[in-house]
């Protein structure tokens, strides 16, 4: 029987951010999405400054989203249902994943420095344009699609990565 420990779950979704990062980061270098990263999309929620929107998107990311909000809420549902295994944690994760990529239809009309693909002018596959102190995104469309064809899946399965590597990291410290 698993109970809520504070720490591991603080833990927990630190690591599982971390990985979930490292893959979407790894998928972008190769070319696999055009998706920017999600410390510039939540970072020019609040600034057009890229630099500081990374600084301000990578507390918001991985300490307040990923380590306190997702670090907590994993491992409560952890122990709610007393197992963090793999599979459990990678079942939440693509539940999570899918919760997510129909948000991402949702984030054009929150967020303040999107626009839709048609009406921005941009050199093929960019998402992100900087002109002068004005910074645009291109929305991602449901599941992120905007972002390449492949974008979807890794969108998903970088949750479920999260889910396994928060269950893995939780169930060993709990």
């Amino acid at each position: 029987m698993l109970t809520f420990n504070l720490l591991a779950a603080l833990v927990a979704g630190l690591a599982g951010t971390i990985a979930m990062t490292a893959m979407m980061r790894g998928a972008s270098a190769m070319g696999v999405t055009n998706m920017p990263s999600m410390t510039l999309i939540q970072g020019t929620m609040l600034t057009d400054d890229v630099d500081q929107a990374n600084r301000i998107g990578f507390v918001t990311h991985v300490v307040l989203m990923g380590s306190i909000v997702f670090g907590i809420g994993y491992a409560a549902i952890f122990t709610a249902i007393g197992s963090a295994s793999v599979v459990t944690g990678a079942l939440i994760g693509l539940g999570h994943g899918i919760v997510a990529g129909v948000a991402m239809a949702m984030m054009g009309s929150v967020h303040p420095r999107m626009t839709a693909p048609a009406t921005i002018t941009r050199s093929e596959g960019a998402v992100l344009t900087v002109t002068g102190s004005e910074t645009t995104l291109v929305e991602p469309g449901i599941f992120a699609r905007n972002y390449g064809p492949m974008t979807p899946v890794g969108l998903v399965m970088g949750h479920v990565v999260f889910g396994l590597v928060a269950a893995l990291v939780y169930g060993a410290l709990a």
